[in-house]
């Protein structure tokens, strides 16, 4: 059994970070900024607003978009790396808030930069096993809990926001998510991870060495496991963290340029919200166009990394 794309949404939070703001607050520079990452601004969460919080607004778009409602999906997946809340998942509490009448299965899935394509793996395996016809996947991330506004080489680097994106079974094997793949390596686990009181700690020059190696690897797979060639590939949507990785993934692979989106610039690095958000914002501008075919690589933390084919 296959699946198709039926619906998308989006959230950002109200306060925009520009880099004009890290100027007053660190030794850094717009141009600094600009050059090494491609990034001019980024959305932050506000003090109040929960990563829960984000989920429910994008997955009220998605459903809008779909003209559907809650009761109409029968699995939420959340993937989500900084949930304020050990316990229940983001994606009960979506659920719940929702005020879904029927007991929708519901859980998260943890893969940090990588994780909206885990999620989008697990959503693929439940429909080649026929077993749900709607699954609503949401990506959402407060990164802004993890930034520390004393180390100018992470904090300027990630944003909060969400994306969801629903799917239905379909008879087509080739449409929505046409294939998934995903890997690991924790031996690596000291290269990019999160500190125990909530900080970021990352080796960036071993960081951009991995991404720009493992995120073009693994859409070679996928290309090849899938058949296809790179003519084939209407768009390349890249996980959105950093334009420099962005542009050597791409020549890695002889991807020209004007076949990559690129939002890091407005978004920065949303982590498992990234490819989400990347997808709604083409959408919504009109710029990925229905039929089309995406590749979406994506590296983090773990390591982890992955891609998936979709065609919208």
């Amino acid at each position: 059994m296959g699946n198709r794309l039926i619906g998308y949404g989006s959230y950002l939070p109200a306060r925009i970070m520009s880099n004009a703001d890290f100027e007053r607050v660190m030794d850094t520079t717009d141009q600094w900024i600009v050059e090494r990452t491609g990034i001019r601004e980024r959305h932050f969460a506000a003090e109040n607003e929960t990563v829960a919080d984000m989920a429910v607004a994008a997955a009220r778009a998605a459903l809008e978009n779909a003209k559907l409602k809650i009761d109409d999906i029968d699995m939420v997946i959340v993937a989500t790396t900084t949930p304020e809340l050990d316990f229940p998942s983001v994606a009960v509490q979506v659920v719940g808030r929702m005020q879904a009448q029927k007991n929708i299965p519901a859980f998260d899935v943890r893969g940090a930069c990588t994780g909206y394509i885990y999620a989008l793996h697990c959503a693929r395996a439940f429909f080649t096993a026929g077993m749900h016809e709607r699954i609503m996947v949401i990506g959402a991330e407060k990164m802004s809990r993890f930034v520390d506004m004393t180390d100018r080489s992470t904090a300027v680097l990630f944003g909060d926001g969400a994306g969801a994106l629903i799917f239905e079974r379909s008879s087509s094997s080739y449409s929505g998510i046409i294939d998934t793949v995903v890997m690991s390596d924790g031996k690596k686990f000291d290269m990019l991870h999160g500190s125990p009181d909530h900080k970021i700690i990352m080796n960036g020059p071993e960081t951009y060495k991995q991404a720009v190696t493992l995120m073009p690897d693994a859409a070679r797979y996928i290309m090849d496991h899938a058949g296809i060639t790179p003519d084939d590939v209407d768009w390349i949507v890249p996980h959105q963290a950093n334009l420099r990785i962005i542009q050597s993934g791409a020549a890695r692979l002889g991807f020209p340029l004007e076949k990559i989106l690129v939002t890091v610039d407005k978004h920065a690095n949303t982590s498992g919200a990234s490819g989400a958000l990347a997808l709604t914002y083409a959408f919504d501008n009109n710029i990925i166009k229905k039929g089309q075919l995406v590749l979406y690589p994506a590296f983090g933390s773990g390591l982890t990394w992955g891609a998936t084919l979709i065609r919208v």
